[in-house]
């Protein structure tokens, strides 16, 4: 195991340009330059990789990382052990018992016949005309109960992320709720879902 004790201390901020990727492929898109917080960007890194400090420091050392769409970019940083350990101190770990708070979800993912699609909570409490319920809280009425688990810790969108498989029954009215969407399109793919498991980011403050 490589050790890194001999490195340099971390930078507040870090010079970074900043590129767009499609499909694997860079585009012909400007690049733009940013000074990222360290945190910023050790988020980015924890998102691809968790909080692995030997991979975290061959990331930094590197100098790339490509994060959904966007690749970035910096100066390589032979960061040392002791200061790359109080770094990732800062960040929360995965906690399995961590319960479920419905007021907490802010978005829920599923898979449809398209792939995978999400539902955010703004989108969920949008009534649709001439309806008194909100797809939203009937969501969250129907799958709270089923205790949703804690699976792990979304780094790049700071939630913990939970799931749970519905019961045939519960996931037939799931889809039914889809008529409560003010959006045609959410509700198309939601009456198409593929599967039953439902992943919800539940954000940590």
């Amino acid at each position: 195991m490589e050790d890194y004790h001999g490195g340099l201390a971390l930078p507040q901020t870090i010079p970074c340009k900043v590129s767009s990727e499609s499909a694997g492929y860079v585009t012909m898109s400007a690049v733009a330059r940013s000074d990222l917080p360290v945190e910023e960007l050790a988020s980015k890194i924890l998102g691809v990789c968790g909080k692995n400090q030997v991979r975290v420091a061959s990331i930094l050392a590197r100098g790339s990382l490509v994060s959904g769409d966007t690749r970035y970019r910096w100066a390589p940083i032979a960061v040392s052990s002791g200061d790359l350990a109080a770094l990732l101190e800062r960040f929360p770990d995965h906690d399995p018992q961590r319960v479920f708070d419905a007021a907490s979800c802010m978005r829920m993912a599923f898979r449809g016949q398209r792939g995978e699609f999400e539902i955010t909570r703004d989108a969920g409490r949008q009534k649709r005309l001439f309806r008194r319920k909100v797809f939203w809280d009937e969501a969250l009425d129907l799958i709270q109960p089923l205790a949703p688990r804690c699976e792990r810790y979304s780094y790049s969108d700071k939630a913990d992320v939970f799931t749970v498989d519905l019961p045939l029954a519960a996931l037939e009215c799931l889809r039914g709720l889809g008529a409560l969407l003010r959006f045609s399109s959410l509700e198309t793919q939601l009456r198409a879902l593929r599967s039953a498991r439902i992943a919800l980011y539940l954000r940590r403050d």
